[in-house]
């Protein structure tokens, strides 16, 4: 069957609905949010990332205080160098399939902004803009409206466009990141430009501005927070799956349970350290997964159609940054953690 190439992103069907031999999973099955993201031109009214920001003109942009003689590359150059590069992926190849097609102008240009990345711009020590990371409208992501306070329907993120934050978090030294709430309709006077910081460390921590396209799945727990008597019988099912049909079962870690990607709410993996539950530090109590920002959403067997699944350029510390909530109150600091 031949697909629209425009067509909205969609998971695929699962390889088979896990709650059939386990049923007592139903009881642990959480609802996401996929996002999908994919490059376009959203405006400040659409869910992004990487996009404006419905910003109140008279509101303090934030800044990072941290950073006095830092390093880093002007980000024009970073998005010169990702136009140039999809303008020559867009070209057939060279004959001796060496490289991509750039022209003359494009690879003198290329080799002129890649040596000035080895020597990078200092910044001057003052306050440094935050990036404006993603910006998400409870209209357009069906489970956002669980963790806004009362009245807020849009959520945006910041980030610093450095990393080497330990703010606290889990397993996090990426950029310090910031969530604001609001009310879409209090915003009557939105900033007409919005501020950006003169450098960043890395092109990875600078997203492609991204449209989005929502899409809310089922998600069930990371082995790790099941009864272990549950995930040894899991673990003989795959077992004897294989040994039945002659090639190995869809995995209930990485086929079954949580989807990759850029998501909001549904389970929180734990794939490069042993499990470590993230807690309030403002009253204790065990946080919920609200948003996970992913290098790309193709692994295993969750790849959606079509793709690619790795859009946004942003390179999240080993896999992921995820961001976490306190249930009992919004208003308390939430806490990073990367996978």
């Amino acid at each position: 069957m031949k697909h629209d190439p425009d067509s909205r992103p969609t998971t695929p069907y699962r390889p088979l609905d896990i709650t059939v031999p386990f049923p007592e999973l139903k009881d642990h099955a959480r609802t996401a949010t996929r996002l999908h993201p994919r490059p376009g031109a959203p405006a400040v009214g659409d869910s992004s990332v990487g996009g404006p920001l419905l910003w109140p003109e008279g509101e303090a942009w934030p800044v990072c205080r941290e950073h006095d003689g830092a390093r880093g590359v002007r980000p024009w150059r970073v998005r010169r160098q990702e136009e140039v590069l999809r303008a020559a992926r867009a070209r057939p190849r060279p004959a001796d399939g060496a490289g991509w097609a750039y022209t003359d102008a494009e690879r003198a240009e290329m080799q002129v902004m890649t040596e000035a990345g080895g020597r990078p711009d200092r910044h001057d020590g003052s306050p440094l803009p935050l990036l404006a990371l993603a910006q998400f409208y409870a209209r357009d992501v069906p489970d956002l409206a669980a963790f806004a306070p009362p009245g807020a329907d849009l959520l945006q993120v910041l980030w610093c466009p450095f990393g080497g934050h330990e703010d606290g978090s889990y397993s996090h030294f990426g950029p310090s990141t910031r969530l604001f709430w609001r009310r879409a309709a209090d915003v009557t006077n939105p900033l007409s430009a919005q501020s950006e910081p003169p450098i960043v460390e890395h092109a990875r921590y600078l997203p492609v501005p991204c449209a989005l396209h929502p899409e809310q799945i089922t998600e069930y727990p990371w082995a790790d927070y099941l009864p272990p008597a549950l995930v040894e019988r899991i673990d003989a099912w795959e077992d004897a799956f294989e040994a039945r049909v002659g090639r190995a079962a869809p995995t209930y870690q990485y086929d079954l349970s949580l989807a990759p990607g850029w998501k909001i709410g549904g389970w929180d993996s734990w794939h490069r350290t042993d499990l470590m539950r993230v807690h309030c530090d403002a009253c204790g109590a065990g946080m919920r997964l609200l948003l996970t920002m992913d290098s790309c959403e193709s692994q295993a067997s969750w790849g959606p159609f079509p793709g690619p699944g790795c859009p946004t350029g942003v390179a999240a510390g080993r896999d992921e940054y995820r961001a976490f909530v306190c249930p009992a109150d919004p208003a308390h600091p939430h806490r990073m953690s990367a996978q």
